[in-house]
């Protein structure tokens, strides 16, 4: 992985995504628990509900009634007679009225209170006295009725509130639990995607690099032929069918499609003692100037990468520029390792797009053919072998490629 590269998945963005996805069915379970018992906290918090009526109201209004008109005295005795009967038929279904103080113990307020069975009795003596007796039952009757259905109503919302808890706990964390794998599924998915198309991704670069690495050889190899073809001297046959054998020996190596990843993409180096001097004296020609140390230049590297190194810098420089090219090999200092410097006296580049320059498939010159992988592979090689490539300005106008090797830990 290079910095260079911008990443083919944005992982937050998508992550955000699959957590609002993922908390869906949670969030619907929450709503459906609440909504469900939102119709019995409706009726428990209305205080005049008709399921919470009292059960004595009905025969304590009726007594009344009648107790009023038997205080009256001028109240017809069929009257009288209609309204007892109607009293003592409200108080023949029993059923009706709970006994307030059912699984109680007999006590001391329940004696003075009395009970309903008190009330029949009382009534059909038929004096004002007894049915203000019984008035007064009903009276205490409804009184603890209402005391215990006030108990009973508190009770039943609190537990209708801990049951609501509970089904919402549950709810939430079956929910939690849910939205967990759907979350972890969804992510995997989405990183396998990811995954996938990186990879598809970095083949489709190896392939490209590796097409770019063999021109260079393919190149010399026609050549080379081509000379050989029309020369008859020996030594100068020599030294060509050495080039083709160097030629055919590069494109082996380039070509190794089981390695493609390995040396274009998740680049490693196999690092030795290598002669730069012997190295970067490759390079020179009718175009190219090299200056070097007069005795070997010894550093540890990877020789095959750093050769492609300067192979890509130096087929830049003769493509943007028409002049003479030096490549130079200054010995280490104190700071550096070995730099190699690549310089021309071309157009140059400006500076706000020296890095702009590194970054895959970017081509600044459009007249120029290429396809922009020239620097970046450049640079990737660099960075396994411990090497940082900056640009610079010529005096004059032209580029400074400079490639300076880190010092041994």
């Amino acid at each position: 992985m290079t910095p260079d590269r911008a990443p083919l998945w944005d992982l937050t963005q998508q992550s955000r995504a699959n957590l609002l996805m993922a908390l869906l069915p949670m969030l619907l379970s929450v709503l459906l628990i609440v909504a469900a018992f939102l119709p019995a906290r409706r009726d428990l918090a209305q205080d005049d509900a008709t399921l919470w009526d009292p059960p004595y109201q009905k025969l304590l209004t009726t007594l009344v009634r009648y107790a009023a008109l038997e205080v009256g005295g001028d109240t017809p005795a069929v009257t009288l007679d209609a309204r007892r009967r109607e009293v003592l038929d409200l108080l023949g279904d029993s059923q009706d009225y709970p006994d307030p103080d059912a699984g109680e113990q007999e006590t001391g307020k329940q004696q003075v209170g009395g009970r309903l069975q008190d009330v029949t009795p009382l009534i059909e003596r038929r004096t004002p006295a007894d049915t203000q007796r019984a008035l007064r039952i009903v009276l205490a009757l409804d009184e603890r009725s209402r005391a215990r259905q006030a108990q009973a109503r508190l009770t039943l919302k609190r537990n209708l509130q801990a049951l609501e808890s509970t089904m919402l706990l549950a709810g939430l964390l079956s929910g939690l639990l849910g939205s967990t794998l759907i979350l972890t599924a969804l992510n995997r998915a989405g990183y396998e995607r990811h995954t996938r198309e990186r990879s598809e991704s970095q083949q489709r670069e190896a392939l490209g690099m590796a097409a770019h690495e063999l021109r260079r050889p393919m190149q010399a190899l026609l050549l080379a032929t081509e000379a050989l073809r029309h020369t008859d001297n020996v030594r100068a046959r020599e030294k060509l069918l050495r080039s083709i054998e160097g030629a055919a020996d590069q494109m082996a190596r380039r070509s190794e499609l089981e390695r493609l990843d390995a040396m274009y993409v998740q680049m490693t180096a196999l690092p030795v003692l290598t002669d730069l001097t012997a190295l970067v004296a490759r390079h020179e020609n009718m175009r190219v100037r090299v200056r070097r140390p007069s005795g070997p230049l010894l550093w540890v590297v990877d020789a095959s990468q750093v050769q492609q190194i300067v192979e890509n810098l130096v087929e830049n420089a003769i493509k943007y520029s028409d002049g003479p090219i030096t490549v130079t090999l200054d010995p280490p200092t104190a700071l550096w390792g070995p730099v190699i410097r690549v310089t021309d006296h071309g157009p140059g580049l400006h500076p706000s797009l020296h890095e702009q320059a590194f970054q895959l498939g970017t081509r600044l010159a459009t007249h120029v053919p290429g396809r922009g992988l020239g620097l970046p592979l450049a640079r990737r090689l660099a960075q396994v072998n411990r090497a940082e490539i900056t640009l610079h300005d010529t005096p004059g106008g032209g580029l400074d490629v400079r490639v300076a090797f880190h010092l041994p830990d």
